[in-house]
């Protein structure tokens, strides 16, 4: 998946040429190279484990992560993402960056909720809004245990929560949501960490796609296909499923018709 003049949108200014212009594919994903036909989505296999009976639960440990500032960490919120994206070097060379947990948006508060009136409805309607949406970045290092608040260059995504993010590679890909305005547009944002200053990027995709839509699912399957399933369009639960070859340009969400009974309409 390259961040080339085909993908990111030609209105904005804020690109790296050096990356813009370069043949390499996004990293995590697979290059289509023509030598073999591309995968369809539905090829592509999940390795399922024996089963050895019943496994113990998980420990949970509480982490008083550090942070120079109040505001470098998130603070209390919902619908927002947190996004594991690997190290980046080698360790112990001057360019290495460690692993790191990536968060981005969330709200707040939601409008006309007060703390006491319990949980919110969930009408399905349009008119659902959320109050105190962001579109922050906060960065968690695991190495360090710290908190920072990330400012990357570009322009951002619009404020939102219940959106989906996914990494590929070094760089995680943001879609959908819902603001203080109601739903996102249809876009597709990429945050490149790939470098010490990270940066944003629209990524410009050709034909229908998913829509705005919240509550949904999106993940990255055999290091190449974006696929996502389900949420919410402001007027009902949905339950198709979409795709996106990182490896294809240009670069397109294809709607997919799964074999089998699936999930029903959820979020």
């Amino acid at each position: 998946m390259d961040l080339d003049s085909n993908m990111v949108n030609s209105e904005t200014s804020d690109h790296d040429p050096a990356m813009i212009n370069g043949d390499n594919p996004l990293p995590g994903a697979q290059e289509d190279t023509g030598s073999s036909p591309p995968q369809s989505p539905r090829s592509v296999g999940v390795g399922v484990g024996v089963g050895v009976g019943p496994r113990c639960a998980p420990n949970y440990t509480v982490v008083n992560a550090l942070m120079d500032k109040k505001e470098d960490g998130p603070g209390p919120r919902c619908g927002h993402t947190l996004t594991a994206v690997p190290a980046i070097g080698e360790e112990g060379s001057s360019g290495y960056i460690g692993p790191r947990l990536i968060l981005f948006g969330g709200a707040t508060a939601l409008e006309g909720n007060s703390a006491g009136s319990g949980t919110p409805t969930s009408s399905g309607s349009a008119g659902i809004r959320l109050a105190g949406a962001t579109a922050d970045v906060h960065c968690y290092d695991v190495l360090s245990n710290k908190w920072t608040r990330v400012t990357p260059i570009g322009e951002p995504p619009s404020p939102r929560a219940a959106h989906v993010a996914t990494a590929v590679g070094t760089m995680v890909v943001i879609q959908g949501g819902i603001g203080p305005a109601g739903l996102s547009a249809e876009d597709l944002h990429v945050l490149d960490l790939t470098q010490q200053r990270p940066r944003w990027h629209r990524v410009v995709v050709q034909g229908p796609g998913p829509g705005p839509r919240y509550g949904h699912v999106m993940a990255l399957v055999g290091q190449r296909y974006l696929m996502a399933i389900g949420g919410n369009d402001g007027k009902r639960p949905l339950a198709d499923v979409w795709a996106l070859d990182t490896a294809a340009k240009p670069y397109e969400w294809r709607k997919l018709e799964p074999e089998g009974e699936g999930p029903p309409p959820c979020m």
